[in-house]
């Protein structure tokens, strides 16, 4: 159980390079991709470092395209989210993966 709620980017920092994470807070992302960060961190650690070791053009670029997917699909599905669904029920309905692979 969690005893603090967690910050946005505290999972990925212990994942990830510091240059690395400096790098996301530079760029254009906003909480969305954050989050989406911390995600991979969670749980795909070793394949999020694996992407990162490519390159932090490569991680960065493949970072925004999943932010934008997943923007896109929650925007284009206003009307579920006021119905109550949750934005991970909403990926899957819009066929959007989540998990890095």
């Amino acid at each position: 159980m969690l005893e603090h709620p967690l910050q946005p980017l505290q999972i990925a920092a212990r994942v990830v390079a510091p240059s690395t994470l400096s790098a996301v807070k530079r760029s254009p992302f906003c909480l969305r991709g954050w989050q989406i960060l911390d995600r991979w961190a969670m749980n795909t650690p070793d394949k999020l470092r694996a992407l990162e070791a490519q390159g932090e053009v490569v991680l960065l670029g493949r970072l925004l395209v999943q932010q934008g997917l997943e923007l896109d699909s929650l925007a284009d599905n206003l009307n579920l989210r006021a119905d109550g669904v949750g934005d991970a029920e909403i990926m899957q309905l819009c066929e959007i993966q989540t998990e890095l692979r």
